[in-house]
């Protein structure tokens, strides 16, 4: 439900992950060539290590990560949740406006983290 709304407000969006912060994927609405479970892997990778590259410069705790790309840019942000730690991956076109993104998925990540916590 999420999912289908934030990529119907944000056509430059080409994909989302939701995945245990350890790598497994949980739901997906990717394109068909993207494998969930890869991208699962290393969404946990990333995170791990820029969760690690903020405690060494005394940054504090990394909560999102944007990658820009040639021909796109990928988000990936924590999303609370009691039972487990989650992660939201966000796929996008190199069109988006990074700010305009941003607040969608934002959004939409305090809306499932909503749920996710109420279930």
């Amino acid at each position: 439900m999420h999912i289908d709304a934030l990529t119907s407000m944000q056509p430059e969006i080409t994909g989302v992950l939701i995945s245990t912060i350890d790598g497994f994927e949980i739901a997906s609405k990717l394109l068909s060539d993207l494998s969930a479970a890869k991208l699962a892997a290393m969404t946990s990778s990333l995170l791990a290590l820029s969760g690690a590259m903020c405690t060494e410069t005394g940054s504090g705790a990394c909560r999102d990560l944007v990658i820009d790309a040639d021909t796109g840019r990928v988000l990936l942000m924590e999303l609370s949740c009691r039972k487990q730690d989650l992660v939201l991956a966000v796929l996008c076109t190199d069109k988006v406006t990074l700010g305009q993104v941003l607040w969608a998925v934002r959004d939409c990540r305090e809306a499932l983290s909503r749920r996710l916590n109420v279930l």
